[in-house]
């Protein structure tokens, strides 16, 4: 997409922080909406939701039901599936941000995966880089710094990863104990900078 700009966050979040996370978003900018990825193929189009809880599956995107309608959505965005199943639509544009949710990693067992926040903003769009702006300022709001860990000794790293953040519920529950670690990788496991202390 030429005359971009992309932004990218990183985040650890359980069910309790997405709830937490969408109740935050919709204070501030009440029009926000979400729209769950896995209706598809069970309808011809995509629903604005009120509720991230009612979205399923790894993606939900994050609307802005002021700078586009849901027809208007349809319209731009969704577009038949190849397979004649189903639409696809794109994760990133005016009024939108992606969120890629957290989930079990499965390496080590009790680890948390990464999600992360993505938006790509147009030239001269000063209503989705104000939009963006609220999404990644609530995000930032109750995120917590993480720092990376040896699971092995347990020794922890001095400086804070400033691309990722952990939310509370997330936080508390992926502290390093008993393996319970927030990863990027099978490689890359982080604990709360104030986990420990």
């Amino acid at each position: 997409m030429a005359d971009t700009r992309m932004i990218q966050q990183c985040l650890f979040m359980t069910a309790v922080d997405e709830d937490e996370f969408a109740g935050a978003l919709l204070r501030a900018r009440p029009s926000i909406r979400f729209i769950n990825m896995q209706e598809q193929p069970d309808n011809d189009r995509p629903r604005y939701r009120d509720r991230i809880d009612a979205c399923e599956g790894a993606h939900v995107t994050i609307v802005d039901a002021s700078i586009i309608s849901e027809d208007d959505f349809h319209d731009r965005y969704v577009k038949p599936h190849p397979s004649g199943k189903g639409w696809i639509y794109a994760l990133v544009g005016s009024g939108l941000v992606s969120l890629l949710r957290s989930r079990a990693a499965g390496f080590p067992q009790d680890a948390l995966l990464n999600g992360e926040l993505r938006a790509s903003m147009p030239a001269g769009d000063e209503n989705t880089e104000e939009f963006v702006a609220i999404v990644l300022r609530e995000a930032k709001a109750r995120g917590e710094k993480v720092v990376s860990i040896d699971a092995a000794t347990g020794q922890r790293g001095t400086r804070a990863d400033r691309k990722f953040i952990a939310w509370p519920d997330a936080a508390r529950k992926f502290d390093g104990l008993n393996g319970a670690y927030l990863a990027n990788g099978a490689q890359a496991l982080f604990v709360p900078k104030a986990a420990g202390k």
